[in-house]
């Protein structure tokens, strides 16, 4: 068997319209959706991502579609109080969602900010009556990460989802925390997916802050190495600033990264481990991706 994009990437894009950079509006963004799920690009995209509260707007959208996987993503907080209330809304308005949609669409998964690490074990018992769903726990860069990973994985149902991009540079994480982020996951069995910037498989600048933008290859790769070689944070570090095409090949049945190499089963254990990224782009991941000449034009 060949190592293709198709089989390395399935399902690898939450489709995130809604949110910036792009900000469509929920008809179109639901149009573009149903479009690439319906086309030849169909494999790259798993669910379609929407703020909780939201969600009464996208079932009134979705009136006629065929069965829809939506990522809720809650209601932001600050402290136990505002936590406690945005859940309670949450919880309400996926529980409305659900009744409205019937078997036509379903929230897969959950993804909420914690407003701090100290605070996640309390929190991770508040999110028990969200476990019909997929729920990642996006956590603040910084002090108290590797620590919360650890808590994550001995729940055995949470996931990680760490934040990639934004409006401003400071929403960038270096390479070194980003690396950290994937080697705890990967050495903790906790499947992880990222967030926002991830728009290009290769790193680049990112036009509106000038900060570097992560690319998903390296994502992948750096979690496939950890895996097939217990690859160090420094290396990985190394291998998520590299932007050199030419440093990338993917030959029959592996991966290889300058004088690494990862084979299909290092690739199936990482894409276990690196769920999805979340990107208002589907076009741009596809187009990075031919211009590599890793998909045909």
């Amino acid at each position: 068997m060949q190592v293709s994009m198709e089989r390395l990437l399935q399902g690898v894009i939450d489709y995130a319209g809604l949110f910036p950079p792009a900000r469509l509006s929920m008809a179109d963004a639901v149009s573009r959706y149903l479009q690439t799920v319906s086309g030849p690009d169909e494999w790259i995209v798993s669910r379609f991502v929407c703020s909780t509260s939201r969600l009464s707007e996208l079932a009134d959208t979705l009136r006629n579609a065929d069965y829809v996987p939506v990522s809720a993503v809650g209601r932001p907080s600050r402290d136990r109080a505002s936590w406690e209330e945005a859940l309670a809304q949450d919880a309400a308005d996926m529980n409305d969602f659900h009744k409205r949609m019937g078997d036509r669409a379903e929230v897969e998964a959950y993804e909420i900010r914690i407003p701090n690490h100290a605070g996640l074990p309390g929190y991770s018992r508040d999110l028990g009556g969200f476990r019909d769903a997929d729920v990642f726990v996006e956590l603040p860069w910084g002090e108290g990460l590797d620590d919360s990973l650890a808590f994550i994985a001995e729940t055995e149902w949470l996931g990680a989802k760490g934040r990639t991009g934004g409006q401003e540079a400071s929403a960038f994480p270096d390479a070194w925390n980003l690396a950290g982020f994937i080697r705890g996951c990967v050495d903790l069995d906790v499947p992880f997916k990222l967030t926002a910037g991830l728009h290009h498989p290769l790193p680049c600048p990112d036009p509106a802050t000038g900060a570097t933008m992560h690319g998903f290859l390296n994502v992948l790769g750096a979690a496939a190495f950890s895996i097939s070689e217990d690859m160090s944070r420094r290396d990985m570090e190394r291998l998520l600033l590299d932007a050199d095409p030419t440093a990338w090949k993917f030959d029959a049945r592996q991966l290889v990264w300058r004088d690494r190499v990862a084979n299909l089963d290092d690739l199936d254990e990482a894409r276990a481990r690196f769920v999805s990224f979340g990107s208002c782009s589907v076009d741009e991941p596809l187009d990075g991706l031919r211009g590599l000449g890793l998909l045909a034009a």
